[in-house]
């Protein structure tokens, strides 16, 4: 017995040893900006000290720049190198409330370079592959809600020519441009708020899946009102989520509030977009979704819920553009609220499918305008309900096929059809 419980005291010793070898090793590489020098009080310039410390990490191989709660005014712009994060406290999507910039609580950025222009380098570059920011705020203190057009800066966070960058579990308090990746493959934007004004995240030249995940545009630190100057401008200029040339991207279960367009996919000189989309939400916007070009294996849309502008009557939820070739696909999508046409399918070569779908609102001005008009091209429209007693789809005649089958609709399932037996309609729910 004595033997056994030598052995016991060796081994609880020999663990204590190996703890406190451990605890010692990791203090040794743990890095935290406040113990460099810098001071969270708002006024006193952090930005060489922020700098410095980033720096050292990464000369070291690595590692995690800790950041204490507290306001830390950066006069000019950080640069994160390869295999670093810079760490605030947060570990959920942050929140401002409606606090000021001198007011706001937690691990707090207060970003003064760049004002007046769109050009110069970004607040924040993700400078090196595996970068990465985490747990912070970014707030604009210079920024005012009187100013209309609003004041341009340079992009918040921006990377270009990397692999593997992130952002998590940060709030984007009014930036002008959010977040820019350019040839940043695999990129990783996950938890993210905010309310940034001409653009929230913007994609190009993505050849290697991206993912962007849990955002949430919201009018955070905005005194929102639908006619306010500052929020009418974004409401019809500014574009929450846009993807140019990227390959294979996921975009799941984002929201966005108060847009011109809620989600753009446009064309680069590098070319357009495919992609799997899932959970979106896009309200009080003018246009939820723009289709400018898509590439072949087409933009595929699931649980998608689509809200017009509020107080407007022209508002359209998904845009498909003339030019544009590669397949919209929606299934399991609802559309409501103020809203004009639900669809505007106006590509002569394109195709658009809409699969057990819900349009319960639509022609909110009473001009007899229809939930999906059909310009042009291909299309399915297939298990779908109408919650409204009006014209359900229009068929132009420049319209190569439309297959409507399947469809419920208040009223029965009304169709003013242009193109003659290009058209076909079987088992829908027959006028009452």
């Amino acid at each position: 017995m004595k033997t056994l419980n030598r052995l016991r005291l060796s081994l609880f010793g020999f663990a204590l040893l190996t703890t406190d070898a451990t605890v010692g090793e990791s203090a040794t590489h743990s890095w935290n900006v406040v113990e460099a020098g810098s001071v969270g009080d708002g006024k006193a310039d952090c930005t060489p000290v922020f700098q410095k410390v980033l720096d050292e990490v990464g000369k070291a191989g690595g590692g995690v720049v800790d950041v204490p709660a507290g306001r830390y005014r950066i006069n000019s712009h950080l640069s994160i190198p390869a295999n670093v994060t810079l760490q605030g406290i947060y570990r959920v999507p942050p929140t401002s409330g409606a606090l000021p910039a001198d007011s706001l609580t937690g691990s707090v950025l207060l970003a003064y370079a760049g004002r007046g222009s769109e050009e110069g380098p970004p607040f924040i570059r993700l400078a090196g592959n595996n970068a990465a920011i985490a747990g912070l705020i970014v707030a604009y203190p210079e920024w005012k809600q009187a100013d209309v057009p609003p004041v341009a800066y340079p992009p918040c966070i921006y990377s270009e020519n990397t692999d593997n960058v992130g952002v998590r579990d940060c709030c984007l308090l009014n930036p002008y441009e959010g977040i820019k990746l350019v040839r940043a493959a695999r990129h990783l934007v996950r938890n993210v708020t905010g309310y940034p004004i001409k653009r929230g995240i913007f994609v190009d030249e993505c050849y290697d899946i991206g993912h962007i995940e849990n955002i949430h545009f919201w009018p955070f630190g905005v005194a929102y009102q639908p006619e306010n100057p500052y929020c009418k401008w974004i409401n019809t200029q500014g574009v929450a989520f846009e993807l140019a040339r990227t390959d294979w991207h996921y975009i799941h279960n984002t929201f966005c509030f108060g847009y011109g367009i809620g989600y753009k996919f446009s064309k680069s000189k590098q070319g357009s977009a495919n992609g799997n989309f899932l959970g979106l939400g896009a309200d009080s916007c003018q246009r939820a979704v723009v289709v400018e070009q898509a590439q072949p294996p087409g933009l595929l849309f699931c649980n998608g819920e689509f809200v017009g502008r509020w107080s407007s009557t022209n508002a359209v939820c998904l845009e498909i553009a003339p030019g544009a070739e590669g397949k919209v696909s929606l299934v399991n999508c609802s559309f409501w609220g103020p809203i004009e046409r639900c669809v505007w399918m106006r590509s002569r070569v394109g195709q658009f499918t809409a699969s057990a779908c819900n349009f319960v609102d639509w022609d909110n001005a009473n001009s007899g305008s229809p939930a999906i008009q059909l310009d042009a091209g291909k299309a399915i429209i297939q298990g779908c309900t109408f919650n409204r007693s009006k014209l359900a789809v229009t068929v132009e005649s420049n319209v190569i096929s439309a297959i409507l089958t399947g469809n419920q609709a208040q009223g029965g399932f009304r169709v003013n059809n242009h193109a003659g037996s290009r058209t076909q309609a079987e088992l829908n729910e027959k006028e009452r």
